[in-house]
């Protein structure tokens, strides 16, 4: 086990650090820090997570006495809390932001107290702030259940103030974090919903620079298979920080989950076309909203992941007048497709025939037919081949390593979009890398880019180093995201 000090200093990274295992504390190095009661000398990061532990202290001392395997959950979640506050940037970075007594003046924004300020030196644009502290700011981003993460239950149906959003700016992300400013995040509710196990409160988070009034506005769709969402849309939400600072104002929705495993008991256990209709429903609050926002009169943008992917293609087809451009990435497009591979044996791979399974009720992905309406109402690409030029215009991304959803996905929507599904523009073996990055024109205006070596989650490296394919995969996938976000202004 590493001494706590030496893991100290390897955590002072700057903020255009990529991620990779030795910025994260060793878990059991904290939680032995916290159990002998050591001090923390006035280490940001060493209080935060020792206050995470005091939070959870009652649970976690059961689960010792217990021994239950749960307690990793809450070690993790003070390893990540850690890791954060250590790797939070600079607050010169932070809004200037104003007061006015008599003449307007600049006050100091990492000190602010909750109140209202201006973020103009001519004092004429107000906002509500607050700063938290950094352990409030860990128990809501690292929550050990994931019911409080996505869930706007605390604010008692009261949009929050405007407050550093950090978590967008997390050094997880494959391309490296490097932006102006820290943008501002304010969280709301846009949907509440009942049912016998209580009330969910699904949450919205929108994110962007304190003074930019004419942003252009993107919906980014967290992923997780319909399943889950701590670990999948903490890695969507660490590149916001990328987009705001592109001149994007972004808006983040949380849906309920299938499973029980996430969300809170009010949050899940429902099937995914409840999922799909809390993003519809996010998409209207988006449109009712956005004058509040931006001034500008660009359509909403989308982008999603995974599952998010295919909610982006979804919904542009509930709203096909209203959506100009999507960016699905590692989109689940068509479930009767994934299901055709995996029950002949083309792409075998445990998380999708599980999730296919669970998400259409079976014990088993042998037991689907194909004709299940989960199977039936989630394969898109039809609709898009019948009618190509209804599609909206498209950034479509995807590693050809994917683990977790079939490359194949992108090739045949990218098809799909030229109008011929089975050969379309979009073939593998007509594929040419170039240093591990292959790009195909679907049809004008929309574009397929693939990373010859990239696994799933190209976009951020979590707990691990990025799984590109080396340095040459590095390099591709940045230059991917960083096309991605000029394609979509």
């Amino acid at each position: 086990m590493k001494h706590l000090s030496n893991l100290i200093g390897c955590l002072a990274i700057s903020a255009s650090a990529i991620a990779n295992a030795s910025i994260f504390p060793d878990p059991q190095a904290l939680l032995a820090h916290y159990l002998q009661g050591k001090p923390t000398n006035g280490n940001p990061s060493l209080e935060a997570s020792m206050g995470y532990f005091k939070h959870h202290d009652t649970a976690l001392r059961e689960m010792l006495s217990s021994g239950s395997a749960d307690i990793t959950s809450i070690v993790t979640g003070a390893s990540y809390c850690f890791a954060a506050v250590a790797s939070k940037p600079p607050v010169s970075l932070l809004p200037k932001l104003y007061s006015q007594d008599g003449q307007c003046k600049e006050v100091n924004t990492a000190l602010a107290h909750r109140s209202w300020y201006y973020t103009d030196a001519q004092c004429t644009t107000a906002i509500e702030y607050k700063n938290e502290s950094d352990t409030e700011f860990c128990l809501r981003e690292f929550d050990y259940k994931a019911q409080r993460y996505g869930n706007s239950e605390d604010l008692n149906f009261v949009q929050d103030a405007w407050m550093p959003g950090y978590t967008a700016t997390l050094p997880i992300t494959t391309k490296p974090q490097d932006f102006a400013e820290i943008p501002l995040v304010q969280r709301t509710t846009y949907k509440t919903t009942f049912n016998e196990r209580g009330t969910c409160h699904l949450e919205m988070r929108v994110y962007k620079n304190a003074n930019n009034h004419n942003a252009t506005p993107i919906m980014m769709i967290h992923g997780g298979g319909w399943l889950e969402r701590l670990g999948t849309a903490r890695t969507a939400e660490a590149q916001l920080a990328q987009f705001t600072d592109a001149g994007f104002v972004v808006y983040m929705p949380y849906y309920r989950l299938v499973e029980d495993r996430e969300a809170g008991p009010a949050c899940n256990q429902v099937n995914i076309e409840d999922s799909k209709q809390d993003i519809r429903d996010a998409f209207l609050w988006v449109q009712a909203n956005n004058v509040n926002y931006t001034t500008s009169n660009k359509s909403v943008r989308i982008t999603g992941q995974s599952a998010g992917g295919h909610m982006a293609v979804w919904l542009s087809q509930q709203f096909p007048h209203k959506v100009d451009k999507i960016a699905p990435m590692f989109p689940v497009a068509d479930f009767a497709h994934q299901l055709k591979e995996v029950q002949d044996g083309t792409y075998v791979h445990g998380y999708i025939e599980r999730m296919i399974a669970i998400l259409s009720g079976k014990a088993h992905w042998q037991d689907l037919t194909g004709n299940e309406p989960v199977v039936v109402n989630n394969s898109l690409l039809q609709a898009i081949e019948q009618g190509p030029t209804q599609a909206p215009e498209m950034f479509i991304s995807h590693g050809m390593a994917d683990t977790i959803v079939s490359p194949s996905q992108s090739l045949r929507l990218c098809n799909a979009l030229a109008g011929n599904i089975a050969s379309g523009p979009a073939q593998v073996n007509t594929l040419v890398f170039n240093k591990q990055y292959a790009q195909v024109q679907c049809r004008d205006g929309s574009e397929l880019h693939l990373l010859e070596k990239a696994e799933h989650h190209f976009d951020g490296c979590g707990l691990g180093l990025c799984d590109v394919g080396g340095p040459d995969g590095l390099v591709a996938t940045q230059a991917l995201m960083t096309n991605m976000i000029e394609w979509l202004k």
